[in-house]
């Protein structure tokens, strides 16, 4: 690849990063989907939401519960998950009436 150092790759990628956010989809959210049988109730799922300002996880008997209202369908919580008990949910809903 005529790679011979990290240096050789700096700056590669910059002609496909986007200027602005503006071109990504927020119409509509993909929620997670919890395998409840997976989890180990480690809680790191509800600590990342939490931290990530969106608190749409939280223990019911050290078992996560998502509440959708608040859900941005960041998927976060899946990897942090180290059970590999969280993965993209079916359910997908449209957000255009929320942000109009």
């Amino acid at each position: 690849m005529g790679i011979k150092s990290v240096k050789d790759i700096i700056g590669a990628a910059l002609d496909s990063v986007s200027d602005t956010t503006d071109v990504l989809e927020r119409d509509s959210v993909l929620f997670p989907a919890f395998d409840l049988d997976k989890c180990n109730g480690c809680g790191r799922c509800v600590i990342s939401c939490n931290d990530g300002g969106h608190q749409a996880i939280r223990f019911d008997d050290r078992k996560p519960k998502l509440n959708g209202s608040k859900c941005v369908g960041c998927h976060l919580c899946r990897l942090v998950c180290p059970g590999d008990a969280i993965m993209a949910g079916k359910k997908r809903i449209n957000r255009t009436a929320d942000t109009k």
